[in-house]
């Protein structure tokens, strides 16, 4: 089945145990070389580990996907939401970066830094 996305749609997805209630909010779907698309979100409510060991409940204002790496990421749509403020300017910056439309291919689980090594662990084992 494919999911049709589109901006102001309000996501869950695996968040962590205690977040919960945190939840994706597409603020755009870019077309990009062909019928590839990028969705464009932000992530209300995501766990981010604090020097001491707890963790606090933070926005991440922008994250660009693959539709197959957003479509991995959420489980249903509850709703829709608008972006925070931060996010039109991500995107602008994003669509004006001269090193090309980078994007994420692996999905989201509710913690930015692994994301980030799965993204680059799978960058390395691409060129392997």
């Amino acid at each position: 089945m494919q999911l049709e996305f589109s901006a102001g749609q309000r996501w869950t997805y695996r968040a962590p145990a205690g977040f919960e209630a945190s939840r994706i909010v597409i603020g755009a779907v870019v077309s990009c070389s062909g019928d590839k698309k990028v969705v464009c979100a932000a992530v209300a409510g995501a766990p981010r580990r604090l020097p001491d060991g707890q963790f606090e409940a933070v926005v991440i204002p922008f994250l660009p996907f693959t539709e197959a790496a957003f479509a991995a990421t959420v489980l249903a749509c509850d709703g829709e939401d608008a972006p925070p403020p931060e996010f039109a300017p991500a995107l602008e910056a994003w669509a004006k970066d001269a090193r090309g439309l980078s994007m994420f291919t692996v999905p989201f689980e509710g913690n930015l830094d692994v994301m980030i090594a799965r993204q680059m662990e799978k960058i390395v084992g691409a060129d392997a």
